[in-house]
């Protein structure tokens, strides 16, 4: 290792990423959301939701794990093993990207964690743990070295199919980890024709594994929330929309991170970009090839780019969630690796400036863990002004079902986290926009059980006809109405301003 940073051994690496990664992750443990999906779940009200959508593996996982055939609820056990499962694989993933590692190599990993828009998939109590291991298997495929070639093939083939019955769209890790690669082979001068079959080899094991995948697990989905978008007139239009839409919210990021520390990083990455490009002078093999591989090394900034939404920009779903952009980790994890070339170039002791974005990162999500706490908190006093209505009022005690309906629009109106999400967009952003204010399944924690939820439209009908008076209770956050033995729960959108200190009187 160049410079005076010390050479660290695989036990080592270890622990820095189990130490790290349980730091990053200890403000959700610390927050115990229950996050969009969580509530119905640990209900048990669809067991059966994960197979349907082509995810077998998480249905085996939690099954193995509560030692039962039901999904009960047992975080945070799930996402402590597949957070140290990960800090396993990153420390391969160090060693195959670096032969002798320091702790700045260990810093360019971190982004395999601690991407900010991953931040949303880590809350999910349920689906989170199975998006970390789909991350692990990955790396896992990505860093085999298993001889022969035929037989590392087909393992790296069933390690993409089970990344996809696990999450499917983190097989954009994969691609991402691929380009990584390839810009690896460039700085390392690797012949030609040794950097081509590594891509070629790349392309063959991905379309094996979703063979794979396609014949086993997929065929399993009944679901067609995961449909492929229409290809009409209107189809460039739509995934051209969606891409600049990602676009757009990785600058949402750059702006939560600061001006500074953004250009700062983007610069540091551009130049390290080109230096590298210079080896491709010095790469043996012909002109042409030369010429090809210089193409294909520009190329990979776009196949990068487009990795960030990825399969997401060809499928029906509208909404392009934080979720959704696990492929930006591969995006930052090269942003790191190109400023550790060049500062190490420069003097090695300037790669330790990479602590400052790796910093931010821990910053964001700590201040996401209050961002959260927040929402709880406001989830949890909806809740109980409901309850109490609906168990202290005697003409509401008499009905037998109620059915909540959600206000439409955002539901992410927050007062004590508008601070945090002004200066930190992104943390909006990642909330999700699906994560209502509160949801029905929320209400049997207050040991209200008959209240489901339902669509605006049999309510609608009901007053249409006449059969919905005045209702019972009408106060700032919902109205409750009585039609026979059915009741509805109807939440009304917040207008209120969201910014506490705008009712403070300025100081002169």
């Amino acid at each position: 290792m160049p410079g005076n940073e010390r050479v660290l051994s695989p036990a080592q690496v270890l622990a820095f990423f189990a130490v790290l990664c349980l730091v990053y992750v200890f403000p959700i443990v610390h927050a115990d959301y229950a996050y969009v999906d969580d509530n119905w779940r640990a209900l048990l009200q669809a067991q059966d939701a994960w197979r349907n959508q082509g995810r077998i593996l998480l249905e085996w996982l939690y099954k193995m794990l509560t030692f039962s055939q039901a999904t009960i609820n047992i975080f945070p056990l799930p996402l402590l093993i597949s957070i140290f499962a990960l800090a396993l694989a990153m420390s391969r993933l160090t060693f195959w990207l670096f032969p002798r590692p320091g702790i700045t190599s260990c810093l360019v990993i971190l982004p395999v964690l601690c991407n900010p828009f991953f931040l949303g998939n880590l809350t999910y109590q349920y689906d989170g743990p199975g998006m970390v291991l789909a991350q692990v298997a990955v790396i896992y495929a990505i860093t085999c070295r298993i001889e022969p070639r035929a037989v590392r093939g087909l393992l790296v083939a069933l390690l993409i199919a089970a990344t996809l019955s696990l999450y499917q769209l983190t097989i954009s890790l994969f691609i991402g980890l691929s380009i990584v690669e390839f810009v690896r082979g460039i700085k390392d001068k690797v012949a030609l024709r040794a950097l081509l079959v590594v891509l070629v080899e790349r392309v063959v094991q991905l379309v094996a594994g979703g063979l794979i995948y396609f014949f086993s697990a997929y065929q399993l989905a009944v679901d067609t929330r995961g449909s492929r978008l229409p290809f009409d007139q209107q189809w460039l239009e739509v995934v051209w929309q969606k891409f600049c839409f990602s676009m757009q919210m990785l600058g949402v990021l750059g702006a939560s991170a600061g001006t500074v520390l953004t250009v700062a990083l983007l610069l540091g990455a551009g130049a390290g970009f080109m230096m590298l490009m210079t080896n491709i002078c010095q790469i043996h093999g012909r002109p042409a090839g030369k010429l090809g591989v210089a193409l294909l090394y520009l190329l990979s900034l776009v196949a990068l780019a487009w990795s960030v939404p990825g399969m997401m920009l060809f499928l029906s779903e509208p909404n392009l969630e934080a979720r959704n952009f696990i492929g930006f980790s591969a995006v930052l994890l090269l942003l790191f690796y190109l400023n550790h070339q060049l500062l190490g170039r420069i003097w090695p002791g300037l790669r330790w400036l990479l602590l400052m974005p790796t910093l931010f990162m821990f910053t964001f999500s700590y201040a996401y863990g209050q961002v959260i706490i927040a929402k709880k908190e406001l989830e949890s006093a909806m809740a109980y002004y409901i309850a109490n209505d609906l168990v202290s009022r005697t003409e509401l005690r008499g009905v037998n079902t109620y059915t909540y309906l959600r206000a439409p629009g955002d539901g992410n109106w927050l007062p004590r986290g508008h601070g945090a999400m002004t200066h930190m967009p992104l943390l909006r952003y990642i909330l999700s926009g699906s994560n209502s204010v509160l949801h029905a399944q929320f209400l049997p924690r207050l040991g209200i059980n008959n209240v489901i939820g339902g669509e605006p439209a049999v309510f609608d009908r009901l007053v249409a006809q006449g059969d919905v008076g005045e209702p019972l209770v009408d106060n700032k956050f919902y109205s409750i109405y009585v039609s026979g033995a059915q009741g509805f729960i109807v939440m009304k959108p917040i207008q209120d301003d969201e910014n506490y200190n705008h009712n403070w009187p300025r100081v002169p």
